[in-house]
């Protein structure tokens, strides 16, 4: 009985294994078409498969999702914090046009001038001693000497009073360091009338020039230079413009109101000027 059942089960594998190979063969051939068994297997594999990659590809999605949204968040914070700079940005820019504007000014007035000078910028100033001094970065090894005068592109600021090494000290007009001996002529009709700082008025602001000669015409808008008289100023450089004309008190010369041309507030490039001895001499 077992022996018939062994042959029996031999017999069925072998005709199973003949079967799967003429399945193999057939499969093998070329063929427009596809037998319904080919078809449910391809068909159960392909859904097999997309079951199983289910899952994979929704957490992969989930990732991609996650990766792209620190991503934006990122990149957001970078574009924020460009934003937040615009405004610094473009302050730097305006600075920086200013800054080559007023240096294009001070080489064209300096090459203007027949005396030499010598251009410098503000490093320090005091905010008590705002409207009084500041220090340039110019000095003694770049050939400054007490007594020069001091401009900005706009007119005359002020005189040096302390040189070292390498910076210098300058007193601004508005105070009685740089008035001392401040000669002066104001062009009116093209004739210059002479006269000398008195004194800055700080409640308007203004430079009064006296013993002005009565009767000398001045009136606003004439413009006031220095007259290379006295100290080591040369002739010629701009200081301001008058404003106003009155008697003195004794009714003997005039005094003018001059408004200063330079902007004492806002100082940063100046130029100092360097007196030559012929024209001293002269």
């Amino acid at each position: 009985m077992n022996r018939l059942f062994n042959r029996n089960r031999m017999l069925i594998i072998l005709f199973g294994i003949i079967i799967l190979i003429l399945l193999i063969g057939f499969s093998m051939t070329d063929r427009s078409s596809t037998t319904r068994a080919e078809q449910f297997t391809a068909d159960a594999a392909a859904g097999s498969q997309m079951i199983i990659n289910a899952p994979f590809d929704f957490v992969g999605s989930l990732f991609g999702t996650i990766t792209r949204s620190f991503n934006a968040v990122e990149e957001n914070e970078k574009l924020r914090a460009q934003l937040e700079m615009l405004p610094q940005m473009q302050a730097d820019i305006e600075r920086l046009e200013a800054e080559n504007e007023e240096l294009r000014e001070a080489l064209d007035i300096s090459s203007r001038q027949s005396y030499e000078s010598i251009n410098a910028r503000v490093i320090s100033r005091s905010h008590d001693q705002w409207l009084n001094s500041f220090t340039i970065d110019k000095g003694e090894t770049d050939g400054l000497t007490t007594g020069m005068a001091v401009m900005t592109p706009e007119g005359l600021i002020g005189t040096v009073t302390r040189v070292n090494g390498g910076t210098s000290y300058v007193e601004m007009l508005t105070t009685s360091v740089s008035q001392n001996n401040l000669s002066v002529e104001v062009m009116h009709d093209g004739t210059p009338i002479y006269g000398n700082v008195q004194k800055y008025d700080k409640e308007r602001n203004l430079l009064v020039v006296e013993n002005i000669k009565n009767r000398s015409g001045l009136s606003p808008g004439d413009e006031v230079f220095t007259s290379g008289l006295v100290g080591n100023y040369p002739e010629g450089l701009l200081i301001g413009t008058v404003v106003e004309v009155e008697n003195d008190e004794y009714g003997l010369s005039q005094n003018a109101y001059v408004q200063l041309k330079s902007n004492a507030d806002n100082v940063d490039v100046v130029f100092v000027i360097e007196r030559s001895p012929e024209s001293m001499e002269d």
